[in-house]
């Protein structure tokens, strides 16, 4: 069953085999984590909501009609549910760095001492990515950690491409915004960098 692909074994659990339906969760079950955890930056909660996506997909695969990917179906889905939660939610803060979000700007592939020099900067982006609106945040975390294209953001998301164009365009300006910011006042604290003072 493991080579089945995901409309194979969609079929089979519609004929009652239980064990294509554990097949496609072990297939999935880790991205939808991390996506839910994109816009749910809480363990505990984002795991509780992973849990109620694949309770909604195995009562909505006879739903499923394989007009569009499954996995496209699926992670709109996610996002759906996602949102519901949060809107049930008081808004509350998030949390000051979002510990799991690496690999959006740096390569975990660096070398030790790379990543060592880079931490405290990942980690300050990870914190600014986090403040960003979700319609920002979720279009940035669907455009460059997993390089959907814009049809792709399109179907998981029900936006048009248009807006999908300006949410990116002004999610980068705002997270540029929110970094210049952060290292002009380390700056002036700090007196570390006030060699740019020096006239040319």
């Amino acid at each position: 069953m493991d080579k089945m692909t995901d409309e194979q074994l969609i079929d089979q659990v519609r004929q009652g085999h239980s064990d294509a339906y554990r097949v496609l969760v072990e297939r999935h079950k880790s991205y939808i984590y991390t996506l839910v955890y994109r816009m749910v930056p809480h363990k505990e909660t984002a795991e509780d909501l992973t849990q109620e996506v694949f309770v909604k997909l195995f009562r909505s695969l006879a739903h499923f009609r394989g007009d569009a990917k499954f996995t496209t179906w699926l992670y709109r889905m996610t996002t759906n549910l996602v949102t519901d939660f949060r809107r049930s939610q008081k808004r509350k803060p998030y949390e000051a760095l979002l510990d799991k979000m690496k690999g959006w700007f740096t390569d975990a592939r660096e070398q030790p001492e790379e990543m060592a020099m880079l931490r405290d900067e990942q980690e300050r982006m990870q914190a600014l990515l986090s403040e960003l609106p979700d319609k920002y945040r979720l279009i940035m975390y669907l455009f460059h950690y997993k390089q959907l294209s814009y049809q792709e953001m399109s179907e998981v998301t029900g936006l048009p491409m248009k807006t999908l164009e300006t949410r990116l365009y002004r999610g980068k300006a705002m997270l540029k915004e929110k970094w210049l910011e952060v290292n002009a006042h380390d700056s002036q604290t700090s007196g570390r960098h006030a060699a740019h003072a020096i006239p040319k």
